[in-house]
């Protein structure tokens, strides 16, 4: 089937986040980065969003730059990026950034979770970043520092930025950050010490949990993921099937292969129903936006699957993340 997700603009910074109830399928083993970063979330984190920077650097042929890379160097990155459907928090900063003791260029990969402990975002740095040198950076700043000498933690007012800067380096938000050197680790957000518990194994992770476990086996291959999007809330029921039970829904964008769109029930019934609602909510979905995208529905069990082109990563990206379309309730009813 075809319907259009044309051109919808989506900044390299754009994040959002959906949130819940999933049966999980067991511990994970961290074979991938994706599984790697849900070692690293609290459990009870009710949705996910994974960005590989590196992998989106090696694409585009730019992993040879570094911070303190020169202005023509920062623009190369911008103009080859411009097009991108995602990327970390730290992309919008990357030219000031460019005085700090580390920017985008160090990032690894980006996980945020959300869940009753509001939004955890981590930092997965590069091995050669000097920790010390980002602690003695982040004080000279103007970020007051506390915590142990191997887990510093730095805290940051409002007050102190100007024009969006601490120090003129580092943006606000995010005003706390923990640096876990041990890990190659920056952690931000309101479940700091959640993280740094999970990370210390004194309580259990997402990984742990494994309540994401049915949806990250929807994957063909993790290792290949430049971008995942990952919530246990919905999709709704299908009104042939008002019962059924959405229990996880997901994007999975592989690097320069096909996008998967997962919505998970529990039920192959259910599946099945919301399938054939989806062609029709699909359809109205395209002619509504304007959009054009050749997709493939199918079913794998309790999963329907829509699958369709590398390039189409930009439509899906920004539906996933006002909850509309594949992601949404489209011509369905809402379900319990």
């Amino acid at each position: 089937m075809s319907f259009s997700p044309g051109r919808i603009a989506v900044t390299a910074a754009t994040v959002g986040l959906l949130g819940s109830t999933l049966s999980g399928c067991g511990l994970l083993d961290g074979s991938s980065r994706l599984e790697k970063a849900l070692e690293y979330l609290p459990a009870g984190t009710r949705s996910v969003q994974f960005v590989d920077r590196a992998k989106i650097a090696d694409r585009l042929d730019l992993d040879d730059l570094a911070t303190g890379a020169s202005e023509d160097d920062v623009r190369r990155w911008a103009e080859a990026s411009k097009d991108e459907a995602y990327g970390t928090e730290l992309s919008r900063w990357l030219a000031p950034m460019q005085e700090a003791a580390f920017s985008d260029f160090d990032v690894e990969w980006e996980v945020v979770g959300t869940g009753d402990g509001g939004l955890t975002r981590i930092w997965r740095m590069s091995d050669d970043l000097d920790f010390d040198k980002v602690a003695a950076d982040l004080e000279d700043a103007g970020y007051e520092r506390s915590g142990s000498k191997d887990r510093p933690v730095f805290h940051a007012d409002i007050a102190d930025a100007e024009d969006g800067l601490v120090g003129g380096r580092y943006p606000i938000p995010p005003l706390d950050l923990a640096l876990v050197p041990g890990e190659e680790l920056i952690v931000t957000g309101t479940a700091v010490d959640e993280v740094l518990d999970a990370v210390d194994d004194d309580a259990d992770s997402l990984a742990d949990e494994g309540s994401f476990g049915d949806l990250l086996d929807q994957a063909d291959d993790q290792g290949d993921l430049e971008y995942a999007a990952l919530g246990l809330d919905g999709p709704c029921a299908p009104a042939d099937e008002p019962d059924a039970k959405g229990e996880g829904i997901g994007l999975f964008v592989p690097a320069d292969d096909d996008v998967r769109v997962v919505r998970l029930f529990d039920t192959d019934g259910g599946a099945e129903a919301d399938a054939a609602a989806l062609e029709d909510g699909l359809a109205s979905f395209g002619e509504r936006t304007g959009t054009d995208l050749d997709a493939e529905i199918t079913t794998d069990g309790r999963a329907v699957r829509l699958e369709t082109g590398f390039d189409g990563r930009r439509v899906l990206t920004q539906a996933y993340l006002r909850q509309e379309g594949p992601f949404g309730c489209p011509g369905l009813t809402p379900g319990a």
